[in-house]
């Protein structure tokens, strides 16, 4: 199920967009909208709805940065792999352009 428009974030939307301008994508898309669309052709979900595939990257972007930050190891490492496979999912997303 697509979604029936695109969210506004106002300026973190902006921001979000021109960064994915300067890593090549031509698309207008937002970096976690191209991440959901990976994470959707990964997972090979095209019925997922966009904006719970996009709450599932923005739930795993906020939380990459508390994870790795701590002086836990296994906390840490969970981060890390998180972070991983979001610029795995970023990349695959670029398919979707």
């Amino acid at each position: 199920m697509e979604s029936s428009k695109e969210r506004n974030y106002g300026h973190l939307t902006v921001a979000s967009k021109t960064v994915n301008r300067m890593f090549g994508d031509k698309s207008g898309r937002s970096v976690s909208m191209r991440t959901a669309h990976g994470l959707k052709y990964a997972l090979n979900m095209d019925n997922l709805d966009e904006d719970l595939a996009e709450d599932i990257v923005h739930t795993a972007m906020v939380l990459t940065l508390p994870l790795i930050s701590r002086k836990n190891n296994v906390a840490s490492g969970i981060g890390t792999l998180l972070v991983a496979g979001l610029i795995i999912l970023y990349r695959i997303g670029k398919k979707n352009e």
